[in-house]
């Protein structure tokens, strides 16, 4: 399967996530979680959903300028408890990427307190 895009986990992609719960398909941005392996044998993307909203939630992980390359515009934070799929027709295009370390705590997060694995 060719792709448009040279997309792995822990990449930001924007993306139209077609999220249940709401009416429109907006184009928001979304971290990518799944392996690549996944993604060429399936032609579809696990990610976690990211938002500007800045409450506070044990879900929620803060991304700081540090954490991305090249930086998000606006503060934002990886939504744990939003986890969806999406086809690849459906990604605009790739926002920057997250560090190693930050993938592994939102990863940590995922598999200790949403997954049952």
């Amino acid at each position: 399967m060719t792709f448009r895009f040279n997309i792995k986990a822990g990449d930001v992609i924007l993306a139209k996530p077609n999220y249940q719960d709401q009416v429109d398909n907006y184009v928001r941005p979304v971290l990518v979680i799944s392996k690549s392996n996944f993604h060429q044998d399936s032609g579809f993307f696990v990610c976690a959903g990211i938002t500007t909203n800045q409450t506070s939630d044990k879900y929620l992980i803060p991304i700081t300028s540090q954490d991305t390359s090249p930086r998000l515009k606006e503060q934002s934070q990886v939504m744990c408890k939003r986890i969806v799929t999406i086809r690849e027709d459906a990604i605009i295009k790739k926002v920057c990427s997250v560090t190693p370390d930050f993938y592994n705590r939102v990863k940590a997060i995922i598999l200790t307190d949403v997954l049952d694995f």
